[in-house]
């Protein structure tokens, strides 16, 4: 039986639908994420990028049967649809949302949900936390608390727009895409693609999302501090845990010099996430 606390009712998301019979080729050539590679049931990371390699959407995107499924956070919709019909041109596809569909997300499921045709496992996560996101009604109690969901979220330094980073103001470096499914380097050209390769076959990601960890009750938007130098700042908070988007070397220089790392003058520990792949950097270089 699922407790009700683990099945979280998430109202700021809505749908895109990508359907026809070249929806495959379409996005392929567009988006972050390697389509052709994404499985039944599967749903993964995957953004838009500006020329500049910039993130100007984010998303989930999952195959159904007729094309892919977009989830978006609601704000971004009209603008991703938009662009997407941009470059359609006369490409047979179609570009669709449909009223609004209920997104609920399954945390810890031990059930057999995957009988729904719209479960999807959320692939950002490590498989241990199987996690299922479902689209449209369920026979479930949902709750609305998204707290479950957001400490799930800082735990592995899992970042979404809106709460964690500014839309086009960020690399999926920075928000560790290459981490979690959401960028394909082996796939052929999309939009920014040059930008991205070259910052990781240079390993030249300066900022990531990481942990933060207090005594006391943080607050989004706090900045993180060594004495008076701004290291980063604070996402989404759960009483005393955040998600904070940091300058690698920065964290490291302080942590060299024994200064200590602050939110509002009260100390934190900085971590990276259990599921991640990289490191601080040897040498903290002052830019």
């Amino acid at each position: 039986m699922i407790e009700k606390q683990n099945i979280i009712r998430l109202k700021k998301r809505s749908i895109i639908k990508v359907t026809g019979e070249e929806a495959t080729d379409f996005l392929q050539s567009l988006i972050t994420t390697d389509v052709k590679k994404i499985g039944l049931q599967e749903i993964f990371p995957g953004a838009l990028l500006s020329p500049q390699g910039k993130v100007i959407a984010d998303f989930l995107i999952g195959k159904i049967k007729d094309g892919y499924l977009i989830d978006i956070f609601a704000s971004l919709a009209d603008i991703l649809q938009k662009r997407l019909l941009l470059y359609k041109l006369r490409r047979k596809v179609e570009i669709t949302q449909p009223l609004q569909e209920v997104v609920t997300v399954f945390l810890k499921n031990e059930e057999t949900l995957s009988d729904y045709d719209s479960s999807f496992i959320d692939k950002r996560f490590p498989p241990k936390e199987k996690i299922i996101r479902i689209y449209g009604n369920t026979p479930f109690f949902s709750s609305e608390d998204h707290h479950n969901w957001d400490r799930l979220r800082i735990r592995y330094a899992i970042a979404e727009s809106g709460q964690d980073y500014e839309i086009g103001k960020v690399f999926p470096h920075d928000i560790n895409y290459d981490q979690i499914g959401g960028l394909a380097f082996n796939k052929g050209c999309y939009i920014g693609q040059e930008v991205v390769s070259r910052m990781h076959h240079r390993r030249a990601a300066r900022r990531r999302i990481l942990t933060v960890k207090s005594q006391h009750e943080l607050t989004s938007g706090s900045n993180v501090e060594a004495e008076t130098k701004i290291l980063g700042y604070l996402g989404t908070c759960v009483a005393n845990e955040a998600l904070a988007l940091m300058r690698l070397d920065h964290v490291k220089d302080a942590m060299n010099r024994a200064i200590a790392l602050t939110v509002k003058n009260a100390p934190v520990t900085i971590s990276i996430a259990e599921n991640m792949n990289f490191t601080f950097p040897e040498n903290s270089v002052e830019t």
